[in-house]
């Protein structure tokens, strides 16, 4: 046993949380914590992880169980760099190596005594149980993944934006590898080649992981057991995911059945004692009214259904054809460019969705389309008849001292009444539509600006990271919306349900360079890992998936620099089958003097960068051929 919870009670106040929730876990359990914003999840979290004390019942964990925790809000510690934060969930092996390389110098030096072989002995059994020799390369590695660049491993904490200080709590997390990690919405500051990566992490993780998630397709696939919260109680379900939405399904299907079963019952208990309670049957009435009391007492209630947002756009213009016309188009800051001569246009009533890796420039982009950013160069704009409909990452376009009945009044000229029914079907109810927008949840504030873009009425919606916060009913509300939308779409989002629901059309933006896909995100990443998609176009235009839209001039250079490149990578991968075959010359006519463990350890880095280049060759030769056939004459 790993975890297990007993009746656990939490309330504040009136309010009671947590009801009664009780559940197991076992080690290298993968399971998913669902359950609607607000109905308890965090709290269980933080008694979880003893942040708070429980109003009754119990938390016990087995002997020596090491728990990490991410919260949705990470903190990390403000004076150290981004390096030195991730160094420290592995300090035990760092001091380990340190203490290493001191003992080695000496031996080197012929300074060492009896005492120092046998501490060094010690140490280096220690440091290989610990796998030491990887520290240094995995802790850089999963920074590579959460989306830092070498070049920032020096930058302060303190520098760092509330998502890249989440995605160094997470990469300092899985450094640390504890036997259970609990994770609050991990996916939410991560682009979509992060979190595909710690999908895959996840599901080999040797330790169990609890998973507060919307995404839905991250739940997919990592969660082997789904616990869902609702009304201050957890029910344990069967994975994976998708069996369990079934299984609930057909759950709720059987209860709402034998609810009205039960009910019709009662009813007709009900009718024959009113009838006959002071009759000749007295006696018989009686009787019906203790068996009804007693169906009373344990009548099965129908399921109740969660309420959700009921948003909508109304009718609106048509814009002309061209919405959206980018033409040679480069952005960046200082000498930092984004992108480079990018031509990209949008038509009337397509979806486009738009991916790619954190910092290449997808909200610059979108922000340069709208007239909110000046390019460096070319143009960016919106065609005749547009209007459009802005919804920014983290509401940063929300007056933060306003309160949403204000905003809806005085910015999209509601009266109060209006403006606080429009605001709850977006689930804005209560006092809530009275505070000041800077104390609502990041869910509230989404659903907010939400909310005045159905007022305003855009026949262009422009969507960024819209899902951030939501909950899975309101991203499944929202899709809805989006599929019903007569305009047009374009939308960033990192939620790979949601674009598959959506998207028709595909912008890639990556650090190389964009790639566009006429065709939708699951068409898109199926073809992507079949390595047909083409390598990023840096060249004057951009490409478009298998269907290379250059001028014969920008074709011809296009293919002179990918010939160079697959030069370059053949000279590479020679050079590294030389030093590999110098290296395993040496390993098969050892010196007493050679560290088999150092020149093994270099043996697996140049395969791995052999295999690297050799992946990198056919990527760039694939590439080369298909331009070449698109050459004139």
């Amino acid at each position: 046993m790993l975890l297990s919870v007993a009746n656990l009670k939490k309330s504040f106040g009136a309010d009671k949380v947590l009801t009664g929730v009780t559940f197991r876990m076992e080690p290298r359990e993968k399971v998913a914590l669902v359950g609607r914003n607000g109905c308890g999840k965090t709290t269980l979290l933080k008694l979880l992880t003893k942040q708070y004390e429980p109003d009754g019942g119990s938390v016990s964990f087995g002997r020596g169980v090491k728990i990490g925790y991410l919260r949705q809000e990470g903190a990390v510690g403000p004076n150290r760099t981004v390096l030195q934060e991730a160094q420290v969930a592995q300090e035990e092996r760092l001091q380990l190596q340190a203490r290493l390389d001191a003992l080695e110098e000496r031996l080197a030096k012929g300074d060492a005594n009896q005492e120092d072989l046998d501490e060094y002995a010690l140490v280096h059994e220690h440091f290989l149980e610990a796998e030491g020799y990887s520290t240094e390369r995995d802790v850089r590695v999963v920074l590579n993944r959460m989306g830092f660049d070498d070049s920032e491993f020096e930058k302060p904490t303190s520098k760092l934006s509330g998502g890249e200080k989440t995605r160094l709590g997470l990469a300092r997390l899985l450094l640390e590898e504890p036997d259970l990690l609990i994770l609050d919405e991990p996916t939410n500051h991560l682009d979509l080649q992060a979190t595909e990566w710690l999908e895959r992490w996840v599901v080999g993780y040797h330790g169990a992981v609890l998973l507060v998630s919307h995404d839905r397709t991250f739940l997919e696939a990592t969660a082997g057991r789904v616990l869902e919260m609702r009304n201050g109680a957890v029910t344990a379900w069967p994975g994976p995911f998708l069996k369990y939405l079934d299984l609930k399904r057909e759950s709720d299907l059987r209860q709402a059945v034998v609810a009205k079963q039960q009910a019709a019952q009662i009813a007709k208990m009900d009718e024959y004692v009113r009838r006959f309670m002071n009759s000749q049957r007295t006696a018989q009435a009686r009787g019906r009214q203790k068996l009804m009391n007693r169906l009373i007492e344990s009548r099965i209630d129908a399921p109740k259904k969660d309420s959700g947002m009921k948003a909508g756009f109304a009718a609106t213009k048509r814009s002309g054809d061209i919405v959206v016309d980018c033409k040679k188009l480069s952005l960046g800051f200082g000498d930092t460019s984004l992108l480079k001569d990018f031509d990209w246009t949008v038509r009337y009533g397509e979806r486009w969705g738009v991916i790619g890796e954190n910092g290449a420039g997808k909200s610059t982009l979108l922000k340069a389309v709208l007239g909110m950013l000046e390019p460096q160069s070319g143009s960016a704009r919106l065609g005749a008849g547009v209007a459009a409909g802005y919804f920014a990452q983290d509401a940063e376009t929300l007056d933060p001292e306003m309160s949403p009945l204000d905003l809806m009044v005085w910015e999209c000229d509601l009266n109060p009444d209006v403006a606080r029914n429009l605001l709850g079907r977006f689930l804005l109810e209560g006092d809530d539509v009275f505070r000041p927008i800077r104390t609502l949840s990041g869910g509230e504030k989404n659903k907010l600006s939400l909310a005045r873009l159905t007022v305003l009425n855009p026949n262009l919606l422009v969507l960024d990271e819209p899902t951030n916060h939501l909950d899975m009913a309101s991203r499944e509300a929202l899709a809805q919306v989006l599929r019903e939308f007569a305009g047009t779409l374009v939308l960033v989002s990192h939620d790979r349900w949601l674009l598959g629901e959506t998207a028709d059309h595909i912008l890639d933006i990556r650090h190389s360079g964009p790639v566009i896909f006429p065709g939708g995100y699951t068409d898109y990443r199926r073809r992507s890992g079949q390595a047909v998609v083409a390598t990023a176009v840096t060249s004057a235009a951009s490409a478009i998936v298998d269907q290379p839209q250059l001028s014969p001039h920008a074709l011809s250079k296009e293919i002179q620099r990918i010939e160079r490149l697959v030069q370059d990578t053949e000279l590479e991968v020679a050079r590294l089958e030389g030093t590999i075959e110098a290296l395993e010359r040496q390993l098969a006519d050892l010196r007493p003097t050679d560290d088999v463990l150092a020149l093994t350890r270099r043996h697996a880095e140049l395969q791995e960068a052999l295999a690297g280049s050799l992946s990198a060759w056919e990527e760039q030769s694939t590439r080369l051929e298909r331009l070449r056939a698109h050459r004139p004459g």
